[in-house]
């Protein structure tokens, strides 16, 4: 995780600030950097000139860029629908992160009409770092202004899934890993009301299960804290990413269908949508992957 990432761009103006920025907070040893000519009908010729255009000014942005930095960096320009343009190279291109900015709107927009970022949570396979620029102005990385790894807040369910991303997130405790907060939340909206008075008894069960988690990052010297909290998942997360003033949220994500979203919705989308520092979300793996 975080050594080949796919760092998207809906520009392709050169401008080196941002993707150093980007680069040099996240602890990676390959950047490629991707733009996707938006092309719903087909036209040889027009998207051919428009990729070379794009694949021109990416390779300048490029060029200009790699001095500045020890980490590799490429380009890639594909034509298509960006959210299945970009899952494509991910995997063609042997990607473990995409990097992307979110630009939340409304969560009815984005059940409905969607969005490049959740789109490719919902459907895709690789994991991908969602940022939060400031403003619609900023570029690349306009969410990023702290190394990535300085404090992080992971929430657990202690689900398969949940377990599975933090074993994936332990491996990045070499790559500069400063603070670890992990904390599990019980959900008051499935907690049955016969079940309250056991609170205290869940709380400690629940405490024992994350001083256990956290002994993998503790024992490597990486500070540690753990918390139990009682609300609604993604409400409480990202009020404690406020609280704890986190540079970065990791969470697991199982991956849902559209009508399940609309249905149920999915906490890590929710959370994603909430925040307001960059997430990692990690996403469940096939056997096969």
């Amino acid at each position: 995780m975080l050594e080949r990432i796919l760092v998207t761009t809906s520009r392709t103006t050169p401008n080196v600030e941002p993707l150093l920025r980007l680069v040099n907070n996240v602890p990676v040893e390959e950047a490629v950097l991707a733009h996707c000519v938006e092309s719903v009908l087909p036209d040889t010729a027009r998207d051919e000139a428009a990729r070379r255009r794009a694949q021109a000014d990416l390779d300048a942005w490029v060029a200009e860029a790699q001095p500045h930095t020890p980490v590799k960096l490429s380009s890639v320009v594909t034509v298509g629908i960006p959210a299945e343009q970009t899952i494509a190279a991910a995997r063609r291109l042997s990607i473990d992160t995409i990097v992307m900015s979110a630009f939340v709107s409304s969560p009815w927009e984005h059940y409905f009409l969607g969005s490049t970022a959740f789109e490719m949570i919902r459907n895709g396979r690789t994991n991908m770092l969602v940022l939060h620029p400031p403003g619609t102005n900023e570029q690349i990385a306009g969410g990023l202004r702290r190394p990535l790894l300085e404090h992080v807040l992971f929430p657990t369910d202690f689900s398969d899934f949940s377990l599975a991303a933090f074993e994936c997130f332990a491996g990045v405790a070499q790559k500069g890993l400063g603070r670890v907060s992990l904390v599990h939340v019980q959900d008051v909206t499935h907690l049955q009301p016969h079940l309250m008075d056991r609170l205290t008894e869940f709380d400690t069960i629940d405490r024992e299960r994350l001083s256990e988690l956290a002994h993998r990052f503790s024992d490597q010297g990486i500070e540690t804290d753990v918390h139990v909290e009682l609300g609604v998942p993604e409400q409480t997360v990202t009020r404690m990413a406020k609280t704890l003033d986190v540079s970065c949220i990791v969470i697991g994500s199982r991956g849902r269908s559209l009508s399940e979203v609309v249905r149920w919705g999915s906490v890590s989308e929710r959370v994603v949508r909430g925040a307001e520092c960059p997430v990692l979300v990690m996403k469940q793996r096939s056997r096969d992957e």
